[in-house]
């Protein structure tokens, strides 16, 4: 086998994770249009890891209580959104001031404090109910308001 057959693989390799990518997004994607339905949307995103990175797409109604949030975390194409029943009834005001839920993975969290910190941008990073700052002491980044 010569060079040349070895690079045409490696394209051909990531021509195939591309596209699968792609894929995970567009059903990613048509999840978050779907939690429209149940209120406005928000899409956040963790920082970036080596180990992956966590995306959060919450519904939050009126209200401003989290009425159905899914999450996308992963090192493969192939995960796909979850709900995560955690977050359902939290004030999203309070979510962006970085109220801790203590059965989520931090990097979960971490997306979907970003996610309420840009529905509410001026709240994010702001103290919460207990007096404590979000663990970066500063504005989330990386969300996404949809309505």
């Amino acid at each position: 086998m010569g060079v040349g057959w070895v690079f045409l693989l490696i394209g051909v390799l990531w021509a195939l994770q591309l596209a699968l990518a792609y894929l995970q997004a567009r059903r990613f994607m048509a999840r978050a249009r779907a939690l429209r339905r149940q209120g406005r949307v928000s899409i956040g995103a963790s920082p970036r890891r080596i180990r992956g990175r966590a995306f959060v797409v919450v519904a939050v109604e009126p209200d401003d209580r989290v009425t159905a949030a899914e999450a996308l975390q992963g090192i493969t194409v192939f995960a796909n959104a979850r709900p995560v029943p955690a977050l359902v009834g939290l004030p999203a005001v309070e979510l962006a001031a970085g109220a801790e839920v203590p059965a989520l993975a931090p990097r979960v969290l971490a997306a979907a404090h970003s996610a309420a910190a840009a529905l509410h941008p001026d709240h994010a990073g702001a103290p919460d109910a207990t007096g404590r700052r979000s663990p970066s002491g500063r504005r989330p980044r990386g969300g996404m308001a949809t309505s």
